[in-house]
């Protein structure tokens, strides 16, 4: 077969083609490391290397499809049978074709979302045992406890660094002694009802495979056995979990590593950048390579880059140059406050469309939602046309989250969260009620003898039963499982919500999307854990709209001008407005 090239500057191709063991690739922003990586898979699928022996392991659904569909533009079909995905995929995948060494054969994945409400009914039967079996003095403080979401963060952090939960709160959490023993509690009352439920949260997901894959010689040797070359994207947003995941899957598998430790943006998920800095130390003999040549920005806009890296404690050790060469230098303007900032951005972007610049040319850039909020509340005054990337996600939607739970409750009768939604969609039926009714159905053997007993307690409501049952007739056909399923619910859920016509038209895209999955659990397998981001704003039919996106959402993305907002500066010397 004919392959396609690829046209590669020196510092990609010596990366691309590197033929000794371990290697890391420090690629800085716009340097092109995803053409490297995907030229890396090329040359090793031109080398005989067979597809079904390469692991790609990326941090979004989105870049590990994009690579997958440009490596197939350059070898064809050869390029079939290889593995790309995230870490959560690839663990995901790997237990469910052996889910009896990782104890998963009934388990359900839940999102955050549910994170967040399962903690509350833990904390909730917490406190409820403290009001039965205490009697607190009114002259002593009752110690505050945490929100829900405060601790579902607590608990993943621990976790993802890989520490004892314990000597984190102790470490980072601003609880005394008996405010962290509550804590623990409630993580252990947390832990409990998971295992009742047969759930498994995202964080569950790594710490399982990293701990069979360490302890159960049978598993790592035959996981090690599948692949000779693993490939990582974004390395420097790799945690503690991860990199032990990595380090129990090389050798003889040899690791090809690209990341940028300028670029680490997931420390609150608990990402470590001295999984890049470390490299070394951590696998003996192995080697750095180095992207500098940058192909995104001008000269100008590199130096400031380069400027902050050289201020940084941190020996960073790259310089980035631009291919494209000199441009106009940024300008750092000082506003007094975020109202202001606003309209000079909204008239700067008048004057620039006026002059004859597109929309679509221009980008802002805010760490938040919540950071944008005064710019938004500009554009709109002046009837800019935008869009805003990287808020609310499709999955958290109330209408489509009931619609999911629906198929959750159909996919198990141990899922409480999903019937607890479902059933108290019906009238007459609370949280009490609802309580009820699911745990008499969690005392049956199968999923069938659990509908039957819910027919029984529900006789005046028939059609509780057949929501669950159209589900399960379609359960192979996945898209006609969501299509059942939107219409059983759309007289519930249109008297529910306002605006109901665009609302359901979510239900068309979740239909079209289940087309693309063999069974309703990897489909929601699949969006549990790469949720799909929706505007926040009022989106307009033109494409040529000014897009307005959060820093996390960002990366790759270009436009011709943008606006960083809401920056703190670094230096003492301000610029003019000039």
């Amino acid at each position: 077969m004919k392959f396609q090239s690829m046209q590669l500057n020196s510092q990609q191709q010596k990366a691309a083609e590197y033929d000794g063991g371990h290697v890391l690739v420090l690629a800085g922003a716009g340097t092109g490391k995803t053409r490297t990586i995907i030229a890396r898979t090329a040359h090793l699928i031109r080398n005989s290397v067979s597809p079904k022996r390469i692991l790609l392991l990326t941090f979004t659904r989105r870049a590990a499809r994009e690579m997958t569909s440009r490596l197939k533009h350059l070898v064809g079909k050869t390029s079939q049978g290889m593995l790309a995905g995230t870490f959560h995929h690839f663990c995901l995948y790997t237990m469910r074709k052996h889910p009896k060494w990782f104890d998963i054969e009934n388990a359900t994945v839940i999102d955050r979302d549910d994170q967040v409400q399962l903690m509350k009914l833990a904390r909730s039967d917490f406190l409820e045992r403290q009001k039965d079996s205490t009697k607190t003095s009114k002259k002593k403080k009752k110690a505050d406890l945490p929100r829900a979401s405060t601790l579902v963060n607590l608990y993943s952090y621990a976790r993802n660094t890989n520490r004892s939960v314990r000597t984190y709160l102790e470490e980072f959490a601003e609880l005394d002694e008996a405010g962290i023993e509550k804590v623990l509690q409630i993580f252990t009352a947390y832990e409990k009802r998971k295992v009742f439920n047969h759930y498994l949260d995202y964080d569950d997901i790594l710490r399982r495979f990293a701990k069979r894959l360490h302890e159960v010689e049978k598993i790592r040797n035959h996981i090690r056995s599948l692949y000779d070359h693993i490939l990582v994207d974004e390395m420097q947003d790799t945690n503690p979990l991860q990199w032990l995941i990595l380090d129990g899957l090389h050798d003889p598998a040899k690791l090809f590593c690209v990341g940028d430790d300028a670029q680490s943006i997931y420390a609150f998920r608990g990402a470590d950048f001295q999984n890049v800095h470390s490299f070394i130390k951590r696998i003996p003999g192995s080697t750095v390579l180095r992207l500098e040549q940058n192909y995104r920005s001008t000269q100008e806009i590199l130096d400031v880059s380069n400027w902050l890296l050289s201020r940084s404690p941190l020996k960073y050790g790259k310089k980035l140059t631009a291919h494209r060469g000199k441009g106009t230098k940024p300008q750092l303007i000082d506003f007094d406050d975020d109202l202001d900032e606003a309209e000079w951005i909204a008239e700067d972007l008048v004057e620039r469309h006026e002059a004859g610049s597109a929309w679509q040319e221009h980008m802002i850039l805010t760490r938040t939602a919540w950071g944008a909020r005064a710019l938004e509340a500009a554009l709109v005054e002046r009837k800019i046309p935008y869009v805003f990337i990287g808020g609310t996600q499709l999955m958290q939607s109330a209408h489509v989250k009931d619609l999911l739970c629906l198929i959750r409750a159909a996919a198990s009768h141990y899922d409480e969260l999903a019937w607890m939604r479902y059933l108290t969609l019906y009238r007459g039926i609370g949280s009490v009620t609802a309580g009820r009714l699911i745990a008499h159905m969690q005392k049956a053997p199968t999923i069938n003898d659990a509908l039957s007993a819910l027919a029984e307690n529900v006789p005046k409501q028939p059609e509780i039963v057949q929501g669950p049952r159209s589900i399960l007739k379609n359960w192979k056909r996945p898209s006609m499982a969501l299509r059942a399923g939107a219409s059983f619910l759309e007289p519930i859920l249109s008297e529910t919500y306002e605006r109901w016509d665009a609302r359901k038209k979510d239900f068309d895209l979740l239909i079209r999307l289940a087309e693309n999955h063999y069974d309703l659990i990897d489909f929601l397998e699949t969006y549990a854990l790469n949720p799909i981001s929706t505007t926040q704003a009022s989106r307009p039919e033109q494409d040529d709209v000014v897009t307005v996106i959060t820093v996390h959402s960002a990366k790759g993305t270009e436009a011709s001008v943008c606006y960083l907002i809401r920056v703190q500066p670094v230096c003492d010397r301000r610029l003019s407005r000039a």
